[in-house]
């Protein structure tokens, strides 16, 4: 990934998808200028100041803040197929997006889950999901990619993915409860945790959702990971973990 400045404000642009001139996409800074850059209507009792900042995102992408188009995330497997006719209820309860419409850009907000960005090469649509650990045990990055074979024609040959800035597994100690929960999802050889003797574990939920691009086809080679986590690289992302009440986004988007 790479750091750069528009209108103002901080982005990070994956390698991979700024290759193509067909979409546009982000990932929010906590720099903000003036300001942290926190995107989340429930993050700040300042209620204009989060339509200011989600003004300036919109502006650097050159859309207006209509078309910026957060759901309400709760660590669920929804998932909206996004027009302008969307109602805005029709975003609750909801942890990833996709779309085939130009001009939307679809965004997940995030505080060390993973934010994976999606793009279809042959049938131009394009995707972003929420994965936090309850996401990604219950495979809602598996189940996006179902939804837009379903409604796109996506395949995985087809597929580019960005996996972005979120906890990495050496700050990421986790449980008994989610140590059994990833072991139910994706088995107990799975080599997505690092055991300790306290019987916590450290997870990778980088790896855990690369596993199910690649079992969807997608060719590893179209796969980005950011490298970039939110608890060692706090002072560029909001992370829970660090106690900040901020949240980043990552969006994307259709020329």
């Amino acid at each position: 990934m790479k750091r750069i400045s528009s209108g103002g404000i901080y982005f990070w642009r994956f390698d991979n998808l700024d290759t193509f001139a067909a979409i546009d996409h982000f990932v929010s800074d906590r720099d903000g200028g003036q300001t942290e850059l926190t995107l989340s209507f429930g993050s700040s009792p300042d209620k204009e100041m989060i339509r200011n900042n989600r003004r300036q995102v919109a502006d650097a992408m050159g859309i207006t803040t209509d078309k910026l188009v957060f759901p309400s995330q709760v660590h669920l497997t929804n998932i909206v197929n996004v027009t302008s006719t969307t109602p805005k209820d029709s975003l609750l309860d909801t942890d990833a997006l996709i779309t085939q419409e130009k001009g939307l850009c679809i965004a997940v907000m995030s505080a060390d889950c993973v934010p994976i960005l999606l793009y279809d090469q042959r049938n131009q649509a394009v995707g972003a999901v929420h994965s936090g650990w309850r996401g990604t045990v219950a495979r809602i990055l598996e189940k996006t990619l179902a939804e837009m074979n379903r409604a796109f024609g996506t395949r995985g040959a087809d597929l580019v993915a960005g996996i972005g800035p979120s906890v990495s597994q050496e700050s990421y100690e986790v449980g008994g409860e989610v140590i059994d929960e990833v072991e139910r999802a994706f088995g107990t050889e799975s080599a997505l945790m690092i055991k300790k003797p306290n019987k916590k574990a450290h997870l990778d939920l980088w790896k855990a959702n690369k596993v199910q691009l690649l079992e969807f086809g997608v060719p590893e080679h179209h796969i980005e990971i950011s490298d970039l986590c939110t608890v060692k690289n706090n002072q560029h992302f909001f992370s829970a973990r660090k106690g900040d009440a901020g949240r980043f986004a990552a969006g994307i988007m259709l020329r």
